[in-house]
Order: structure tokens, then C-alpha cells, then sequence
């Protein structure tokens, strides 16, 4: 009888295993009605709000210092909210005059230069920007937070651990944000996940604080191949805020690459792409042409992603996909090797070094490739992308065991690739 029971109970298991195994996990009527009823959320709208009255003291006192910064926060906040690159450079008009008003002596118009230079990929404007913060002295603890994003940008990752080490921290959002980030980087996941989660906890009453921890726990889980964990956090974000894009593009990646749902995945790219000015959903949809198998429109999204960030407003800020695509669909290494050979004058980091050795392969400069790769990539912390291209090259080197090992690291990170370099690590592991 208690043989019965077990093998019943093993079959029921198995059957439900079977039955489960090929079930989407993006539910579809979900996004759909998403994007049918989309509409703002209650922080656009009190953003909106609050930028028109600081606009209003603006206009009446063109010189106030108050209404200068808060209107400037708005037009960052509507940069993400948005992707207008116009918002994030007036942004920076208005700061940088408040800063030559005030001598260059308010540490927190430092930290919001730092901060926004960032986000422009500007890492040593940025740093500098910091540099300045923390000479002045005022509120230390947040410029030296921000002294830590400069160093790990920059690749100076010892003194950013140090920053890091000298902000210890129990209760505090933004010390446990970067103490997940620096877990990735040291490739403790389950680590990364657990500090991010703490960084939710101390959020306080703000919700957007709050989700972006969430969608950054969601995207280490999408990193580790966990998608079903990925795909309920991204529901859940969105449940609290439909108008959540990141979200909701993550859910376009799972339907793609794990439902093969390219007509769903389809759909949310491009609706993202009407309400975000961003040029990602271009390199998504580059992404799904590629799943398709359809060359046509993966040139054509690819072209059309190259065009738009070619824009000089974008700077630097997408590099790494231009290296990608250059090297790739739309063949041109000569370009991959000028942008990589530019980022570095960027930032120095092993991830940008690769991205050089990389584009010296492709253009067939392969004894300084591995000159290169020997002094700056060798033994270093890459991504997916990273490790797959070092695989490739040592491959196309002849040294068939580094590329296996690096193709085996690249595959624990799968999702992180295209569909068709998934499926192209697939064939040569």
C-alpha cells in the first residue's frame, strides 16, 4: 500500500511536471490589458504638477537657487519617467549654471552633476563632480556613496570597495543598493538578490524607490536563468504601477526567449517604444527579428538603432550595443574598433577592455588582441556577452579549451544573450 502511494504520488508529480512544462509564463491578456488601459501613474502626474508650479517661480525669479534646483530634479525625473535626452540636458543647462553661481561651492549641486553625468556615461566628468563634493564636506556619507558609483564605472574597483567599506550601513537604501551591485560583480548572485532585497526594505513610503529594487532583483533573477522568479516580480511591479515600462520590457524578453511568443514580444516593444524616447525598444525588436529568423527586419531595427543613438545627445551611453551590432549584423568592425578604442578613453574597465580585444579580432589584429586580452581581460569578471565573444575568438584561435571554458561561463548567464547567440552557444558547447 505505501509502495502504491509513493509511485501514485511520484506519477501525479510527473504529470504535473510534464503538464506545466511547456505553459507560458508571460500571461498574455495581463500585458495586453495593461497597454489597452495604460495610462500615467500617480508620480508622473505629481511630478507634472510640481514642475509647473517651480516653472511658474522660475519664470516670476530667474535666479532663485530653490526653484532652479527643484525644477531641474523634475526634468530628471521625467527623463526616466520619458527617455527625453532634451529633458536631461536642460537638466544639466540649469546646474551647472546654479553651479558657476554659487562658486562651485554647494556640495549637493556637485552630487546632482555627479549623479546626472552618470546616467550620461560622462564617468570622469562625474567623478569629478564627486571629487569636488567631497571636498567641500557636507553630507560626506552621500558623496562618498556616489564616490564608490564613479570608481566601480571607472573601474577602479579597490578604492571602490574602500568608499563602500567606510558607508557601512544597517538601515539605509542606498548603501545596500550598491552593496548588491558589488555582489554581482564578485559573482555572488544569491548574495546580490539578498541586498537588493534589503535595499527594498528601507525604501520608506516611495514607491519608485521601492520598484526599482524589485526590477533589479528581477533582472538578477532573469541574469541566473530563474525566469519564472523573474517574470512574478516584474507581474508584481506592475500590479502596483501598470505604467512601469522596465517591468514590463521584462516580460517582453521572458515571452520571447523563454514562450518563443515573438508576435507578444513584438507587441510590447513596440508599444514601449511609443511611450519611451529611448532607443532600447529598437534594439529589442533587433532582438526578436533575431529569434524570427527574419534578417530583414533584424537590419533594418539594427539600422535604426544605430541611426538614433548615433544622435550626439547620447554620447557614450550605448556603446556596448553598437560594438554588438557592428561586429555583428550589420558587419563593420573597422566602426566597432574606433567606438571601443573611444570607450576606453571612458572608462577602463574589464568589460571594455574585452570589448576592444573583441573588435581587434574582428578586424583581424590578432596577435595585439591577445596582447591585449594577456594584460587587461585574463582572469578578470566578464559578462555573458563578454565571455561569449572571448570564447568565439579563442575558438576561431585554435585554443579549443579556453573557448569551451569560457562558452560553459557564458551559458550560466544565457538570457543575458540574444536568441541568436543562445543558439549559437547552444551548437558549440
Amino acid at each position: 500500500m505505501r509502495q502504491s502511494l509513493v509511485s501514485l504520488i511520484l506519477f501525479i508529480s510527473v504529470f504535473t511536471s510534464c503538464r506545466n512544462a511547456g505553459k507560458p509564463l508571460v500571461n498574455t491578456r495581463f500585458t495586453d490589458s495593461l497597454m489597452a488601459h495604460y495610462s500615467q501613474s500617480p508620480l508622473e502626474k505629481l511630478v507634472s504638477a510640481d514642475m509647473a508650479f517651480w516653472k511658474s517661480r522660475l519664470d516670476s525669479n530667474p535666479g532663485s537657487y530653490t526653484a532652479s534646483t527643484r525644477y531641474a530634479g523634475g526634468l530628471i525625473q521625467q527623463f526616466h519617467f520619458y527617455g527625453d535626452m532634451n529633458a536631461l540636458l536642460q537638466a544639466d543647462s540649469i546646474l551647472s549654471r546654479v553651479n558657476r553661481e554659487t562658486n562651485n561651492n554647494e556640495a549637493g549641486i556637485q552630487r546632482s552633476l555627479a549623479s546626472l553625468n552618470i546616467t550620461r556615461h560622462r564617468f570622469k566628468e562625474a567623478d569629478a563632480y564627486v571629487q569636488r563634493a567631497l571636498a567641500i564636506g557636507s553630507e560626506k556619507y552621500a558623496s562618498t556613496l556616489l564616490y564608490f558609483d564613479t570608481q566601480f564605472e571607472l573601474g577602479h574597483y579597490t578604492l571602490a570597495s574602500q568608499a563602500l567599506q567606510s558607508c557601512v550601513s544597517t538601515n539605509e537604501y542606498g548603501y545596500f543598493f550598491r552593496l548588491s551591485k558589488w555582489k554581482h560583480l564578485d559573482g555572488e548572485i544569491d548574495s546580490a538578490v539578498y541586498y537588493m532585497y534589503k535595499a527594498a526594505d528601507w525604501t520608506g513610503t516611495s514607491l519608485y524607490l521601492k520598484q526599482t529594487a524589485l526590477s533589479n532583483i528581477a533582472d538578477l533573477y532573469m541574469h541566473e536563468g530563474e525566469l519564472k522568479k523573474a517574470n512574478d516580480l516584474y507581474m508584481q511591479n506592475l500590479e502596483q504601477n501598470a505604467s512601469d515600462l522596465h517591468s514590463l520590457q521584462g516580460l517582453g524578453r521572458i515571452a520571447m526567449m523563454k514562450d518563443h511568443n515573438t508576435n507578444a514580444a513584438e507587441k510590447i516593444f513596440r508599444f514601449i517604444g511609443s511611450k519611451n524616447r529611448l532607443p532600447d525598444a529598437l534594439y529589442n525588436l533587433e532582438w526578436v527579428a533575431e529569434q524570427k529568423g527574419d534578417t530583414v527586419m533584424q537590419s533594418s531595427m539594427a539600422v535604426q538603432f544605430v541611426n538614433k543613438v548615433s544622435d550626439t545627445v547620447y554620447g557614450g551611453m550605448y556603446n556596448r550595443y553598437l560594438v554588438e551590432l557592428y561586429t555583428g549584423i550589420l558587419a563593420s568592425p573597422t566602426r566597432a574598433l574606433a567606438i571601443a578604442e573611444k570607450e576606453l578613453g571612458n572608462r577602463s574597465t574589464p568589460q571594455t577592455w574585452a570589448w576592444y580585444v573583441w573588435c581587434l579580432h574582428k578586424a583581424g589584429i590578432d596577435k595585439k588582441a591577445m596582447e591585449v586580452y594577456q594584460a587587461n581581460v585574463s582572469g578578470k569578471p566578464l559578462e555573458a556577452l563578454e565571455l561569449f565573444w572571448m570564447g568565439k575568438m579563442m575558438k576561431d584561435l585554435g585554443k579549443g579549451y579556453n573557448a569551451t571554458e569560457f562558452f560553459k561561463a557564458a551559458d550560466k548567464n544565457r538570457y543575458d544573450l540574444s536568441p541568436g547567440k543562445q543558439k549559437e552557444l547552444g551548437e558549440l558547447l
